[in-house]
């Protein structure tokens, strides 16, 4: 985990609501300040758009003679490409940038956030990357909040699905743009994917991330109203 400091910010523990004012929210940020999808492209994937990945992965092996269909292998070895780059790169220098200047003012207080976060590649017609599940079943971590960042507009089978409200079991998909941040309270709220059925490749990170010092339930809920209070209601376009 890597702290993120704020002059002035206090440290976690000081408040003990019940529940979080929202279980989920938007945060947008400018794409032409963070340009990721740019640097994946260009760095890693080498193609004109993420969203056509599959186009480009099948016509590569019909060129070659290769079978056509996709795969979760697939999903693996492209998100690999990803995983695989330095911490010196490009792409990790947006990212601890953007903790620092657009999560870190947007909570207001120190954070610690993952320092390399899960990449993941969503190929249009494969299974699905994630089952339903919420995450302290194996982090074990009560005050993490969800941070889950498309590279690519996703709605749908490409998207994210969460339930309503713990314990509902009432799925859908959360429409994200890029240019936006999936924000969520995954140690309690179920959530996965399902087969992508849809025209679009989805490419994306995720990571868990909290109020520094932090380490009881009330921490994380205190997260996630500080950014609800300053981000307002979910639906937020990118600005």
């Amino acid at each position: 985990m890597t702290d993120v400091l704020l002059p002035g910010g206090a440290a976690a523990g000081e408040a003990d609501p019940a529940v979080p004012d929202l279980r989920w929210l938007l945060l947008p940020y400018d794409t032409s300040a963070f340009p990721f999808a740019q640097v994946l492209r260009r760095d890693v994937f080498r193609v004109p758009r993420l969203d056509l990945l599959h186009e480009y992965v099948r016509a590569s092996r019909r060129r070659s003679g290769g079978r056509d269909r996709l795969t979760q292998q697939d999903n693996l070895v492209l998100r690999q490409l990803m995983q695989d780059l330095a911490e010196s790169s490009t792409f990790y220098r947006l990212y601890h940038a953007f903790m620092l200047q657009v999560l870190a003012p947007a909570v207001g207080l120190p954070l610690s956030y993952s320092s390399h976060p899960k990449m993941r590649v969503h190929l249009a017609g494969t299974p699905t990357v994630s089952s339903f599940h919420h995450d302290i079943v194996v982090t074990k971590r009560i005050d993490q909040v969800n941070f889950w960042m498309p590279f690519t507009d996703v709605d749908d089978s490409a998207a994210l699905w969460l339930e309503s409200d713990c314990g509902r079991g009432d799925f859908a998909p959360r429409p994200v743009r890029y240019g936006q941040v999936l924000i969520f309270d995954g140690g309690y709220l179920d959530h996965g994917t399902v087969s992508n059925r849809s025209r679009t490749t989805r490419v994306s990170l995720d990571m868990r991330f909290n109020l520094r010092r932090a380490t009881t339930r009330a921490d994380g809920i205190r997260l996630l109203n500080l950014l609800a209070a300053r981000l307002g209601s979910p639906a937020r376009e990118p600005g």
